[in-house]
């Protein structure tokens, strides 16, 4: 192998959305080995910058689920935005169905007053209604989205600058009804491409965009054939560069149908499974969970 791409939450992040010193290490010494490392994530760029830079690496990186390429010296190597009159009816019917999303552009990540609003109401009805509730497993997924850089609070989508381009529309909810319709009344559109990439969100991106479609870009630069790279994730949106990869391989904590489709299966994100993948890249091993780990989670 010679590249090997690594999607960020839920894989390289630990649950308190940190690069661990383990997964950290394993990078460096691949990049000292020759294995060339990315990442690729729904994250927007400057999002992973920051978390890059806390975790002491740097790599290239595929952003907005591989809407945007950048090599590891910043340069922007490649992007597709949406269209923006596309952008603007994605927003203008979530805001209308009072739906949490953020809109990831080069200048930041935008996101309506009023929809931050609702989804603080729908959280204290889902806590008020459902005492059984998993109360740290909501928390920790609803704070992952006021921990990112950039951010800004718009009164609509009108509001987001003009020469901003408009990468991916990620909506966010903790009502199952909410989710299910919007992401069946977005799967049905073909002017975008409808992913998921967690438990309580959906995603909206240019049909042409995937993370496969932008490790094959990357690869095609680098010179490197698909057959020599690997790949790395956990949840729906890494599923093209998992089918594309030389190897895809699914982490310990993935998605069940992620695992199905992978070629191999790691250790989870909590038992720093990018670790132990590329370790067994480097070594020329296949990678393999070993049977007495302890069941981690996101």
């Amino acid at each position: 192998m010679k590249l090997f791409a690594t999607d960020l939450d839920g894989t390289l992040l630990n649950r308190d959305s940190q690069i661990s010193p383990e997964n950290a290490a394993a990078i460096h010494k691949a990049q000292q080995e020759g294995l060339k490392i990315t990442i690729a994530t729904g994250r927007v760029y400057s999002d992973v910058l920051t978390i890059s830079s806390e975790g002491g690496i740097n790599t290239p990186v595929i952003g907005s689920n591989g809407a945007t390429i950048h090599d590891a010296n910043g340069e922007r190597l490649f992007h597709l935005p949406l269209e923006r009159e596309t952008a603007a009816s994605v927003m203008q019917w979530l805001e209308d169905h009072h739906c949490y999303y953020e809109a990831s552009t080069q200048q930041g990540i935008y996101a309506p007053i009023s929809s931050h609003e609702a989804m603080l109401a729908e959280m204290d009805r889902i806590l008020g209604s459902s005492p059984g509730e998993d109360i740290e497993r909501l928390i920790r997924a609803v704070k992952k989205h006021y921990d990112k850089k950039d951010y800004h609070r718009v009164n609509s989508h009108q509001e987001i600058p003009s020469e901003a381009y408009i990468y991916n529309i990620m909506a966010f909810s903790l009502d199952p009804a909410q989710l299910e319709q919007g992401r069946e009344y977005f799967a049905s559109r073909s002017d975008v491409a409808m992913v998921v990439s967690s438990e309580h969100n959906f995603e909206m991106q240019h049909p042409d965009v995937s993370k496969g479609n932008a490790l094959s870009k990357l690869a095609a630069h680098l010179n490197i054939s698909m057959e020599d790279t690997a790949a790395i994730g956990d949840n729906f949106n890494d599923v093209s560069m998992l089918k594309m990869a030389g190897l895809g391989i699914a982490m310990g904590n993935a998605e069940p149908e992620i695992k199905a489709i992978a070629k191999a299966i790691s250790l989870t994100n909590v038992e720093h499974g990018v670790a132990h993948a590329i370790q067994c890249v480097l070594e020329g091993k296949p990678v393999s969970r070993p049977e007495t780990v302890i069941e981690g989670s996101q």
